[in-house]
């Protein structure tokens, strides 16, 4: 995610970059070692109400602390497929054998804290839904990223989710929220969507 927001990019690499197809891109679908190109058009930037959503892209990116996002991305389907396509009803009903099972499970990250935390949060998600939590902070000023200087990590309002969010008690949630990866802006008004990037004009 940090390249993303342009954090150890050298300055003189232009933010986006034409594709063999001829699409303009942030220059990170192609540059950080994976080809992220779907996920770049498909999914970040994409506006969702969708429960699941929302909830991998917390799971994801507390699974990544301490590692890489290429890292995680790449078994990504693999902890879809552990956590149940991440439905938040079926996360909350696993147990502790459940726990067990995955620490045993090498096609994924194993890491008994994330995995724990990921039963605990979806217990939650009944009470707190994600959904409402990123809405009501939803970002209204797009950050517009035009040189890799413009890069962040954060904003007031990812903030202000990511403190609603941990008052919640939903565990591993750092300082800036990454929900904000699955709305309107956020990522996209947090690690911003490049200037002449896909679907920039119209979140």
């Amino acid at each position: 995610m940090k390249a993303m927001a342009g954090i150890g990019v050298p300055s003189h690499l232009p933010t986006v970059v034409t594709g063999p197809d001829g699409v303009v891109r942030c220059r990170w679908a192609r540059a950080t070692g994976r080809d992220l190109t779907a996920y770049h058009d498909d999914e970040w930037g994409r506006p969702t109400h969708d429960e699941a959503e929302l909830f991998e892209a917390l799971v994801l990116t507390y699974f990544e602390n301490g590692l890489s996002w290429a890292s995680v991305f790449g078994p990504r389907g693999n902890l879809r497929a552990a956590f149940h396509g991440f439905d938040p009803a079926a996360v909350a009903a696993m147990t502790d054998g459940d726990v067990e099972r995955l620490m045993a499970d090498s096609s994924i990250i194993r890491n008994r804290q994330k995995i724990e935390a990921t039963l605990h949060n979806a217990r939650l998600l009944s009470k707190y839904p994600l959904c409402q939590l990123a809405w009501q902070h939803q970002p209204f000023t797009q950050h517009r990223l035009r040189s890799w200087s413009d890069g962040r990590m954060v904003s007031p309002e990812s903030r202000r989710l990511s403190a609603a969010v941990r008052e919640a008690g939903f565990r591993l949630v750092g300082r800036s929220s990454p929900i904000h990866s699955c709305k309107p802006s956020g990522s996209r008004t947090v690690t911003s969507r490049a200037v002449f990037a896909p679907r920039h004009e119209v979140l």
